[in-house]
C-alpha cells in the first residue's frame, strides 16, 4: 500500500539549496516563507504529510500560535504519529539530510503516484480546512497576516469601536483620526492585541475599567471595556481597549452579561481580576454580579461619585438641611436682579432643578454656602429692601440657627470638596486612597474621642461611632472657627438651641464617617498603609499584618497556609539586602520589575504586589483615552518597522544564518526526546551546522548545546558535561560547579570550577575559570559564592555599563540552560528567541526567579545532584528525625514537634559568661565553640559542625581565633548549615504571643547586627530594690543610662549600695512630664509594676484599678504613650508590666485593653522554691517561651536553706527568715543588708520585689539587640 511506498523512498543526488525549498514550500502552502525558522514550528511539515498522506494529521490539533517549546514539542508529536501511521523509519531519514529536503523528495515521489485530480482536490480540501499563519509568533509572514486578518474583522470591530477609535485614537486632526481608524484599529482591535491581552492576563492579575456613557464621533453613547495591568517586562501600567459595548438594556445585568461574554471572547480568566471600576450609576448592581464570579475582587466604583453622594446623606440628616435648600433656591432665583457688586460675590449657576440635584455636587454646594457666608449681609440688606412679598426670605436670613449652620457646612464640607477636586484633577488612585485615610480621620477626630476614634478605625464596625459613649462632649466638637466665633457672639440667642445643634452636627458627622466607610475597598489600616508596601525605602516599615490583610483582600490567600506562605515570602523580600536596585531617579515600577525577578511573579506575595500594581494610575477617562491613544501609536511605529516587506529582525547583524542552524538545532535535541535517538544525536557532528566564518569566537555556537561553550578551554567544556570522576570537596564548590568569584577591580564574576592537574586538590583552593574573558584563577573556597545566589552576586551597574560582564552573564545563563534542557525532560517550557537581547532577557527572567523548575539543585553538577538524597527542608536539622512541623528560625530547614519545644525552652539560655548555654543550631550538645564577633553570644557544637558542615570543621574552627559564626557572616556558610536572610525577624515571630489575637499584633523588631548594638538605656518605674539594673548586669549588658522611679527611702538605699550609685533616681512617677522624657531619654526599654495591694483579690478593702493605688497603673500607661517611638523610627523599643495574677477578671481585661496585649503568665516556682504567679505585659520577643531552670537556680527549699538546717517543705508560699529570703528570690546574700534594717524591714522590700530568675528570663532574648560585655560582671 501507501505506507509501502513512503518508506521505499531512495533520494536521488539532486541538491536543493534552501530559497528553492523555501520557495517549493510557499507554493505548496500558499504561503511566502522567506526565512527557514519560519518552518521550525513543525505546523508546516504538519500540513505537508496530511497533503501526502490524507488523514495522517488531525489539523485541528496543530497547534499555528507557538509561543512555547511545548507547542512546538506538541507538533512533532503528532508528526510522530503521522509517521508511525505510514511506517517511516525516520533515523535513516536523519541519517542521510535535514527534515525539509526530505519532505520536498517524499513530495515529489508519492505526488506522482496520485492522480492530478486527487491531489487538487486533497490540497484544496486542506487549504479551506486550515491555512498555515504564524501571525501571532515570532515567525510572522504578511500573506497570512492578510488573511487571518480578514476572518478576525467582523468579530472584533463594531460600529460603536469605529466611532470610539475615530474620536479617541488621535490628538491631531479629524484626517489623522480617520488614518488612526484604519490603520491601528486592526492592530488595537485585531488577533494581534487578542493574543497579546490574553498572554498577558492569563496569569496576571488586572484591572478591568467599564466607562458608561462615552460620547463617540457620531454623538452617540456607549460603554467603553478597558483592561489595565502591570507589564513585568517593561515595567509599566499599561491599557488595552477590549471592546466597545452598546447592550439592548442599559441595565446592570445586560451590562454584566456583556463583560463576561467578552472576557470569554479574549479567554481572560475572571479569576485574574483584582480591580473593578465603573461610573455606571447602578455601579452596585453591576459589581454583584462580577463579584457572584469572583468575590475578592476589588471595587472602586464608590470613589468618584463618593463625595457627592456622602454630602447628600449628611445634610439631609441634619435638623436645618431642607431650610437651608430653600433658602439657597429662593436667593437664585432673584440672582438676575441682584446688584452687579453681589452677584460677583455668589456663584453663578443654573438654578433649574436646583434642589434635587444640589447637594449631590458637592463642591458646587460647598462654593454656593462658602460665598453665601461672605455675602450674608449684603443679602439681608437687598432682601430687606425688597417688598412683604419677600419677608420669608429675610427671616430665614435673620435666623442665627440657619447661619450658625450655614457656616457649620461651609467647615466640614471642605474636605469632602478637596477630595472630589483631586478625583477632577486625575490623581493616582493609591493618593486617592490615602486621601480618604485622611478624610475619615477628619471626620472621626471632629465628633469621638480620641481612644474611641482610635477603637473603630482599628475595628471598622461602625456600630462603634454611633454609640454616644464615644462622643466629644458638647463644646469639644469641631464645628469650624467661623462658626465658634459666631456662637460667642449670639451665645445669648442660641442657649436654648445648643444641645439640639449638638445632636444635629454629631448625626452630620456619623452619617458622613459611616457613608465614607462603606464605599471605601480597604480598612484604615490598610489605606493608610498601602503606599508603603510598594515604596522601596521603606519596606521595613511595612508590618507582615498589612501584608496578610491585603493578600486576603485581593484573594491571593485562600486559606491560613496560604496566609502563612504570603507572610514568608514577604519576611524573605523584606530583609533580603538590595543593594543598590534602588536608585534615586528609578521609578516605582522599574523598581519592582527588577524585584520581581528575584521574588518570581508567580509567587504569592509577586501576585500580590502585581496586584497592587494593576492600580489605576487615574480614574478620569480623559487622561487613561489618552494613555490608551499613546499606547497605540507606539505599538503602530513598532509595527510600521516589523513589516516582512521591510528589513526584518532576522536581518539582523546578530541572526546570522550560524545561529538560526543553532536554533533549528535545539530545538531537534528537545524533539529528540520524544523520538529516543539521543545516541543517534550526540554521534552527530555538529560542523555540518556550523558556519565557514568562525571569527566569532565568542559567541556559543552549536557545540555548546551539547558540551561547553566555545570560548572555555577544552578541559573545561569537559567538566561541564562530565559527570564521571568528579571530586566532592567537603567544605563546597566541586568540579564542574558554575560559582561566583571575585575578580579584581570588578567584585563577583560568574565562572566554574576546573579540576587540577594533579589527582589531588591543592588544600581549600579551587582552580576557577570566568565566563566571558577565559580569566583562569586560583583562590579560596571561602571566596567563592554558589551560582544559584545570582540575585545576591548580579551587579546591576556592571550590567550596564561593562560589556565584558554582560557577556559573561549571557553565556553563563546560556550554558547553564543548555544543560537543564539535556538533562530535565521536563523543561519544555524553556524558550528558544530570535534575538539576543530577547534570550538574555528570558534567562535572565529565569535566574531571577529561581531556576526554575529544578531550583539550586539543577545547578549542581551531576554527581553532585545524584548524591543527594534529601532535601535540608526534609529533615528535623536538630536530630535528623522525620516528620517535620516547623521551619527553624534561624537556618534553612526544618524542626521536628520535640526539638521545637527544645528551642523554645533553651534559645534564650545564658550561662555565667554570657554566652549561649547550648548550640544555637540544635538547642543542646556537650563541646560547643564559641563565637568571636562583638556582642555575639552564640555557641555552636561539634555534632552540627560536623555533620552539617562537614567532618572536621570543629577541629579546624578550634584554631580560628576570633571565630566569627555562621549568623554573624552568612556569606561563610556552606553545605546545609545556611542562616536564613530573613532570620532576625523570622526568630521573633517563632516565640510570638498568639494569645493576644483580639488585638493588633505588636510592631516586631528585627535583631541587629552584633557590631551595631549599643549599651542598653532604661526607665524603671516603681523600682523597688533595682531587681531590672541586677538582672541586666547579670545578663552582661552595658548599660548607659538607668533612671528609677522609686518613693520608698529604705529601697532606693538598698539600690545605692549595692550598685555604687550608677542608678539614677528620680521624682516620684506622678510628677514625671513629656518634658522629663524629652530630657532624659530617648530609652530603649521601660520596666515596671505598679502596687497590687488594691489590685489583689486577696485584699477584701481593695479599691480595683481606678482607686487608691491602683491609679498608679494609669501613669505607667501614661508615660508608656509618651516614649513610644514613632511608626517611622526603627530603633527597637521594649517595655515590660508586671502585676499580680490574683486580679478580678474585669480589671484584667481594663489593663489588657489599655496596654493592647494579653499577659503571659510566668511563675517563679519553675525556677525557685516560691510560688510566685505573676502577670506580664509586653513587646519583649519570647515572653511567652517556656520558663526552664538553670543549673544554678536553687529549686527547692532546702537548697536554700543553711548547711546543718532541713526543710519541711520543697517550695514555699511566703517569705521566711531574713537569710534564706534572698536565695529565694533569687538575690546575692547580703543583697538588702543595708543601713542596719531590721527583719521586717528588709522582708517588706523584699516582698514588693520581682524573682531575679524570673526576670532573668524574660530579659535575654534583649541580648539579640544591645550590647553586651565579653563576661558579664559580677
Amino acid at each position: 500500500g501507501y505506507g509501502k511506498m513512503v518508506v521505499n523512498v531512495k533520494i536521488g543526488d539532486e541538491k536543493h539549496n534552501l530559497s528553492e525549498l523555501l520557495d517549493w514550500l510557499s507554493d505548496i502552502l500558499h504561503t511566502s516563507f522567506s526565512q527557514v525558522e519560519h518552518t521550525c514550528s513543525g505546523a508546516a511539515f504538519c500540513q505537508l504529510m496530511n497533503i501526502i498522506h490524507p488523514g495522517s494529521v488531525d489539523i485541528n490539533k496543530v497547534k499555528f500560535t507557538t509561543k512555547e517549546t511545548a507547542d512546538i514539542l506538541d507538533n512533532y508529536r503528532l508528526l510522530q504519529e503521522a509517521f508511525s501511521k505510514a511506517q517511516i523509519k525516520k533515523v535513516n531519514i536523519l541519517k542521510t539530510l535535514d527534515l525539509l529536503t526530505w519532505f520536498k523528495y517524499l513530495y515529489d515521489h508519492n505526488v506522482s503516484l496520485k492522480s492530478s485530480r486527487e491531489f487538487e482536490n486533497s490540497k484544496k480540501e486542506e487549504q479551506s480546512s486550515r491555512l498555515y499563519s504564524t501571525v501571532q509568533t515570532k515567525y510572522q509572514n504578511q500573506k497570512m497576516l492578510n488573511v487571518k486578518r480578514g476572518s478576525h474583522e467582523s468579530f472584533f470591530r463594531s460600529p460603536a469601536t469605529m466611532c470610539f477609535i475615530k474620536k479617541y485614537g488621535s490628538s491631531t486632526s479629524p484626517d489623522a483620526g480617520s488614518n488612526f481608524a484604519s490603520s491601528k484599529d486592526s492592530l488595537v482591535l485585531g488577533q494581534k492585541c487578542q493574543e497579546d491581552i490574553t498572554a498577558f492576563c492569563s496569569q496576571t492579575p488586572y484591572c478591568l475599567y467599564l466607562y458608561h456613557g462615552v460620547e463617540l464621533e457620531d454623538e452617540n453613547k456607549a460603554s467603553v471595556l478597558l483592561l489595565g495591568f502591570f507589564d513585568k517586562v517593561t515595567g509599566e501600567n499599561k491599557f488595552r481597549l477590549l471592546d466597545v459595548l452598546h447592550p439592548e438594556e442599559e441595565t446592570a445585568d445586560a451590562i454584566c452579561t456583556c463583560i463576561v461574554e467578552m472576557l470569554k471572547k479574549f479567554r481572560i480568566s475572571l479569576m485574574n481580576m483584582a480591580i473593578f471600576y465603573s461610573d455606571f450609576p447602578d455601579h452596585e448592581g453591576l459589581l454583584s454580579g462580577l463579584k457572584l464570579l469572583k468575590p475578592e475582587t476589588v471595587s472602586l466604583c464608590g470613589l468618584t461619585d463618593m463625595a457627592g453622594r456622602v454630602c447628600h446623606s449628611g445634610v439631609e440628616n441634619m435638623e436645618f438641611s431642607g431650610l437651608i435648600l430653600n433658602l439657597i433656591t429662593e436667593i437664585y432665583k432673584h440672582f438676575p436682579t441682584f446688584p452687579d457688586a453681589l452677584q460677583t460675590l455668589l456663584e453663578d449657576v443654573d438654578c433649574s432643578n436646583f434642589r434635587n440635584i444640589l447637594t449631590f455636587q458637592c463642591s458646587l454646594f460647598w462654593r454656593i454656602i462658602q460665598k453665601m457666608t461672605l455675602a450674608w449681609s449684603d443679602l439681608e440688606e437687598y432682601f430687606g429692601s425688597l417688598d412683604a412679598d419677600e419677608k420669608g426670605i429675610c427671616r430665614l436670613l435673620s435666623d442665627p440657627k440657619i447661619r450658625l449652620n450655614v457656616l457649620f457646612l461651609s467647615h466640614a464640607l471642605q474636605p469632602l470638596c478637596d477630595f472630589q477636586e483631586n478625583i477632577d484633577r486625575g490623581v493616582s488612585v493609591t493618593q486617592l486612597l490615602q486621601d480618604a485615610s485622611q478624610l475619615v480621620r477628619f471626620y472621626t477626630a471632629s465628633f469621638l474621642r480620641p481612644k474611641a476614634a482610635e477603637f473603630f478605625l482599628r475595628r471598622g464596625k461602625t456600630s462603634l461611632i454611633q454609640d454616644p459613649v464615644g462622643h466629644l462632649p458638647r463644646g469639644e466638637v469641631e464645628v469650624g472657627k467661623q462658626a465658634a466665633d459666631f456662637l460667642l457672639q449670639r451665645s445669648e440667642e442660641l442657649t436654648d438651641y445648643l444641645e439640639t445643634f449638638q445632636s444635629s452636627i454629631i448625626s452630620f458627622y456619623t452619617t458622613v464617617t459611616v457613608h465614607i466607610i462603606e464605599r471605601l475597598p480597604f480598612s484604615d489600616s490598610i489605606l493608610r498603609n498601602l503606599s508603603l508596601v510598594l515604596s522601596p525605602g521603606k519596606k521595613l516599615e511595612v508590618t507582615g499584618k498589612i501584608v496578610q490583610d491585603l493578600g486576603v483582600r485581593f484573594g491571593v490567600c485562600s486559606g491560613p497556609e496560604n496566609v502563612s506562605l504570603l507572610t514568608d515570602e514577604f519576611l524573605e523580600y523584606q530583609f533580603i539586602d538590595g543593594g543598590d536596585t534602588h536608585l534615586a531617579d528609578q521609578s516605582t515600577e522599574q523598581y519592582w520589575k527588577t524585584e520581581l525577578r528575584i521574588i518570581g511573579w508567580k509567587s504569592s506575595f509577586g501576585k500580590l504586589i502585581v496586584s497592587l500594581l494593576a492600580l489605576p494610575r487615574t480614574l478620569k477617562k480623559e487622561i487613561i483615552f489618552e494613555q490608551g491613544r499613546e499606547h497605540s501609536e507606539h505599538l503602530s511605529s513598532i509595527a510600521m518597522h516589523c513589516q516582512p516587506s521591510r528589513a526584518s529582525k532576522y536581518d539582523s547583524k546578530f541572526y546570522t544564518s550560524k545561529h538560526l542552524k543553532v536554533w533549528f538545532v535545539c530545538v531537534w535535541l528537545s524533539v529528540s526526546q520524544m523520538f529516543q535517538q539521543t545516541d543517534y544525536l550526540k554521534e552527530r557532528k555538529m560542523e555540518d551546522f556550523e558556519e565557514k566564518d568562525m571569527a566569532e569566537d565568542d559567541v556559543t555556537d552549536s557545540s555548546s548545546y551539547k558540551s561547553a561553550p566555545s570560548h572555555l578551554s577544552p578541559e573545561t567544556q569537559e567538566s561541564i558535561m562530565s559527570g564521571n570522576e568528579m571530586y566532592i570537596y567537603f567544605d563546597g564548590h566541586a568540579v564542574g560547579e558554575m560559582v561566583w568569584g571575585p575578580i579584581e577591580g570588578f567584585g563577583l564574576w560568574p565562572g566554574l570550577v576546573q579540576r587540577w592537574d594533579s589527582k589531588r586538590p591543592c588544600g581549600s583552593m579551587r582552580k576557577v575559570i570566568f565566563f566571558g574573558n577565559r580569566l583562569l584563577s586560583e583562590i579560596q573556597a571561602d571566596d567563592l559564592l554558589p551560582f544559584f545566589s545570582f540575585a545576591k552576586c548580579f551587579c546591576s551597574n556592571s550590567f550596564a555599563t561593562v560589556m565584558a560582564y554582560k557577556d559573561a552573564i549571557f553565556y553563563s545563563l546560556q550554558v547553564r540552560q543548555i544543560l537543564l534542557l539535556v538533562l530535565c525532560s521536563s523543561c519544555a517550557n524553556m524558550q528558544f528567541t530570535d534575538s539576543k537581547d530577547e534570550l538574555l532577557r528570558v534567562m535572565l527572567d529565569w535566574a531571577f526567579g529561581g531556576f526554575e523548575p529544578l531550583g539550586p539543585e539543577g545547578l549542581q553538577p551531576q554527581s553532585v545532584c545524584n548524591g543527594m538524597q534529601q532535601a535540608p527542608e526534609g529533615f528535623c536539622l536538630s536530630c535528623g528525625s522525620m516528620p517535620v512541623e516547623i521551619i527553624h528560625p534561624l537556618f534553612e530547614g526544618r524542626l521536628c514537634s520535640n526539638c521545637k519545644y527544645n528551642f523554645k525552652e533553651t534559645l534564650y539560655r545564658y550561662d555565667e559568661d554570657g554566652y549561649q548555654s547550648y548550640c544555637t543550631v540544635c538547642c543542646s550538645g556537650m563541646e560547643v565553640i564559641l563565637c568571636g564577633h562583638d556582642n555575639c553570644c552564640r555557641s555552636y557544637c561539634v555534632d552540627c559542625l560536623d555533620i552539617l558542615v562537614g567532618e572536621g570543621t570543629f577541629d579546624r574552627l578550634k584554631n580560628v581565633d576570633p571565630w566569627t559564626c555562621y549568623l554573624c557572616a552568612p556569606e561563610s556558610s556552606s553545605r546545609a548549615l545556611k542562616p536564613r536572610n530573613d532570620w532576625r525577624i523570622r526568630v521573633q515571630e517563632f516565640f510570638a504571643n498568639n494569645s493576644a489575637m483580639e488585638f493588633e499584633p505588636h510592631r516586631v523588631y528585627p535583631s541587629i547586627p552584633a557590631n551595631q548594638r549599643r549599651p542598653i538605656r532604661v526607665l524603671s518605674l516603681f523600682d523597688g530594690i533595682a531587681t531590672g539594673y541586677l538582672v541586666l548586669r547579670d545578663l552582661g549588658f552595658k548599660v548607659e543610662k538607668y533612671m528609677a522611679s522609686e518613693v520608698d527611702e529604705e529601697s532606693i538605699t538598698i539600690s545605692m549600695v549595692n550598685h555604687d550609685g550608677k542608678i539614677t533616681h528620680v521624682d516620684d512617677v506622678k510628677n514625671i512630664t513629656k518634658k522629663h522624657i524629652d530630657r532624659w531619654g530617648p530609652f530603649d526599654l521601660l520596666i515596671g509594676g505598679s502596687p497590687c495591694n488594691d489590685l489583689s483579690i486577696v485584699n477584701p478593702a481593695r479599691k480595683g484599678l481606678f482607686e487608691g493605688t491602683g491609679r498608679l497603673f494609669f501613669e505607667y500607661y501614661r508615660l508608656l504613650n509618651v516614649m513610644k517611638p514613632k511608626e517611622d523610627d526603627p530603633q527597637p523599643f521594649f517595655w515590660l508590666f508586671e502585676n499580680v495574677m490574683f486580679m478580678e477578671t474585669q480589671v484584667k481585661a481594663d489593663i489588657c485593653r489599655f496596654l493592647e496585649c494579653n499577659p503571659v503568665l510566668v511563675n517563679a516556682v519553675k525556677v525557685s522554691p516560691a510560688h510566685r504567679a505573676r502577670y506580664f505585659w509586653g513587646n519583649i520577643p519570647g515572653m511567652n517561651r517556656p520558663i526552664i531552670a538553670s543549673q544554678n537556680d536553687k529549686l527547692t527549699l532546702q537548697e536554700c536553706l543553711e548547711p546543718g538546717r532541713t526543710a519541711k517543705y520543697e517550695k514555699v508560699r511566703t517569705i521566711t527568715t531574713r537569710t534564706n529570703s534572698l536565695k529565694i528570690f533569687g538575690f546575692p546574700k547580703h543583697y538588702t543588708d543595708v543601713k542596719n534594717m531590721g527583719r521586717l524591714q528588709r522582708q517588706r522590700v523584699l516582698g514588693k520585689s520581682w524573682s531575679v530568675p524570673v526576670i532573668r528570663h524574660l530579659l535575654a532574648p534583649l541580648k539579640d539587640y544591645f550590647a553586651c560585655d565579653e563576661v558579664p560582671l559580677k
